[in-house]
């Protein structure tokens, strides 16, 4: 079957399969994965999966979910030996349009951004038990480090903010206790375990694409360093809890995700998704829709 994938630039059709595969192996915070890619001559374009529905949550798991896919697709595409060329949100009239990336150019990947490539197809969310090991110092500056260098922050929840955190938490209409891979569930803040949160200066789809791409670098990053995380929005479920953890946070910052990262057993992968159901093609054309809510097809 026919999968969209074509060469794009001076990337070969099989350079950009291997991009694609690299771009769709984020596992998405709630069961669908909500992007989609089309390959035109000269770039690679993502687009949103449409929800004319949903809750403010579920819109803003979906942009994560997304910049995610974009960090990987950049990633990999620098790994092929070629710079990405970003530009995000480029069409005011097409918010389902959320970057057009081109391969631009030559440029020598980094042996950090190569084991951030290798750590690519093993990231998964571990709801497990951590151990009672520490995340050294130096690890936890490499993951600031690696929010920041996406123009997010990577806020940590202190000893004496734990019980606040899990009175927010248990507050949530999302139940506590349902299980992750292997157990554990939200809950599991106690202090002395390394809990932080992604967060934007500005609460838009850019702030929460831009929080994707350093949710993603984020955990990369950790994955690379021997570190398992585990993700939830549970405390950001609801306006109300998403606001009194701004402010625990110091009321500067918007909550986008939290991370649990400690020491912890390996995870099952999560089953793939095949191309050809990601990829915008003649035989898969991408449905947006019209201001009175009909379908239409096509994206150009």
């Amino acid at each position: 079957m026919k999968t969209g994938v074509m060469p794009v630039g001076h990337l070969s059709a099989s350079q950009v399969h291997a991009v694609l595969l690299a771009a769709t192996a984020p596992p998405p915070l709630r069961s669908a994965r909500p992007w989609r890619f089309q390959c035109t001559p000269d770039s690679v374009e993502l687009y949103a999966d449409p929800l004319t529905t949903g809750t403010d949550s579920e819109q803003r798991e979906r942009m994560l979910d997304c910049g995610a896919a974009l960090l990987n697709l950049r990633l990999a595409i620098k790994a092929q030996g070629s710079h990405a060329d970003v530009r995000l949100l480029p069409t005011a009239g097409r918010p389902e349009l959320l970057a057009v990336v081109q391969p631009n150019g030559y440029e020598t990947i980094t042996p950090h951004d190569g084991e951030l490539v290798a750590a690519i197809a093993g990231r998964q969310s571990n709801r497990r038990p951590f151990t009672a090991a520490v995340v050294p110092d130096a690890v936890q500056r490499q993951l600031r480090r690696a929010a920041e260098v996406e123009r997010a922050w990577l806020a940590t929840i202190t000893a004496d903010q734990v019980p606040q955190l899990r009175d927010i938490m248990r507050r949530t209409e999302v139940s506590p206790g349902t299980p992750g891979p292997g157990g554990g569930n939200d809950l599991d803040v106690d202090p002395g375990r390394l809990v932080v949160v992604v967060g934007t200066l500005h609460d838009t789809p850019l702030g929460r694409l831009q929080a994707g791409q350093a949710m993603q670098r984020v955990l990369l990053t950790a994955a690379a360093a021997g570190i398992s995380a585990a993700l939830s929005s549970q405390a950001m479920a609801e306006p109300t809890t998403r606001r009194e953890l701004r402010q625990l946070l110091g009321g500067g910052l918007w909550p986008q995700i939290m991370l649990r990262l400690g020491h912890g057993t390996a995870v099952p992968s999560s089953a793939r998704t095949p191309l050809e159901d990601v990829v915008i093609s003649d035989e898969h054309p991408f449905a947006t829709s019209r201001p009175d809510g009909a379908p239409r097809r096509g994206s150009r």
